[in-house]
């Protein structure tokens, strides 16, 4: 009896164990989803891939260089330029690389890294450099156009036009890379990517001024004085522009007149360029001071500021209720759009001199400064 008791649990347990021990499946595995995300890229020549709810990593892609400005997404895969000129496609799901071409151009000096940023239409992947390339999304160059010297901003895409700044001047080509017009001569350097809205090209420049110029014809419709550089590129919202300026403000000005409608006060020079809450009616932007501030559009008036760790040279996205951008203190933040309380915030290891890339599963959200933007 006791035999045949310790046969059945021997040979129960054998069947226990089998049943339970771990076999590879021979079904294909299910396929990573590509979900809602956020992109930063840093000095430390990586690209940091963050879930928008709550920070957490999801992947992570080291470059040959340093990236320089903003990173685009088109046709579903994410496209990148370095200081050394390779181009990068990354795959969204996972950020694994698809293509790293080296382009052999010659990327413009660290100062304004954060200037030029890719921009992308029709399978065109437009680079400003010390030209005006385009390239198909496989790295084959499709056509180049000479500005006569260096690019100084992102190049902006509108009504099938390309919009460049170069050599003090606004430069306009169609998506051939012929030349459809290329505005007076500034006087001076021109670091505000420029901005398309309703007819008119809004740039600023080292002169100290604020431009807007005719889309059609690139002749000078108005100007507006500040009191320094602009670097910060100009937002079109409300039938107002509202741009930063070296001399620690924030300037609101007439789309119409070019005259201002309002002032903001910061304590240091505001580079970043601003963004929009619309649904709050509450100007976004950041300043050398350390601070996101957010104004109201109509008034003027402070609705809330958060002090980040350091200065914040990039330009924020609002993706919903939620603002994300980076600071110089190395990390990436999310707060509140409405009230300016801190969701999350997460560590970078690395200064970021572009702006963050929203993937919202369309076209994707970009910052001001990136030439892509909305506004």
């Amino acid at each position: 009896m006791n035999l045949f008791r310790t046969s059945f649990l021997v040979l129960f347990g054998w069947m226990l164990i089998s049943s339970c021990s771990r076999t590879k499946s021979g079904d294909t595995p299910l396929p990573k989803s590509r979900g809602e995300a956020l992109y930063v890229t840093t000095d430390n020549n990586n690209l940091i891939s963050y879930d928008l709810n709550n920070g957490n990593r999801r992947w992570e892609v080291s470059f040959k260089g340093a990236c320089v400005g903003t990173t685009i997404i088109h046709k579903k895969r994410l496209y990148a330029l370095t200081n050394n000129g390779y181009l990068y496609c990354i795959n969204l799901v996972d950020g694994s690389i698809v293509r790293e071409i080296p382009t052999g151009l010659a990327i413009p000096s660290p100062s304004t890294f954060e200037n030029n940023s890719l921009a992308a239409i029709d399978n065109k992947i437009i680079i400003a450099a010390d030209q005006l390339y385009a390239y198909d999304t496989l790295g084959v160059s499709l056509w180049n156009y000479d500005p006569g010297g260096y690019c100084t901003t992102s190049p902006a895409i509108k009504n099938n036009k390309i919009f460049v700044c170069a050599t003090q001047r606004c430069h306009c080509v169609d998506l051939s890379g012929n030349v459809i017009w290329t505005s007076a001569q500034v006087g001076t350097d021109i670091f505000s990517s420029p901005t398309i809205n309703n007819g008119l090209v809004y740039f600023g420049a080292d002169d100290k001024k604020v431009y807007a110029l005719s889309e059609s014809t690139g002749l000078e419709v108005w100007n507006y004085a500040t009191q320094d550089d602009v670097i910060s590129s100009p937002m079109v919202y409300g039938g107002m522009c509202v741009v930063g300026s070296n001399d620690l403000s924030v300037h609101c000005i007439d789309t119409t007149t070019g005259k201002v409608r309002w002032t903001y006060p910061t304590k240091e020079r505001v580079i970043s360029s601003p963004t929009v809450h619309e649904k709050s009616n509450t100007i976004i932007v950041g300043s050398y001071d350390f601070n996101l501030y957010g104004i109201d559009h109509v008034t003027g008036l402070l609705k809330w500021k958060y002090p980040a760790g350091s200065l914040i040279k990039s330009s924020p996205v609002v993706y919903y209720d939620r603002v994300y951008f980076t600071a110089f203190d190395r990390y990436t933040y999310c707060v509140n759009a409405q009230t300016g309380d801190l969701v999350w915030k997460s560590f970078t290891n690395g200064n970021c001199q572009a702006s963050p890339v929203i993937d919202d599963l369309s076209a994707g959200i970009y910052p001001g400064i990136s030439g892509m933007s909305k506004y």
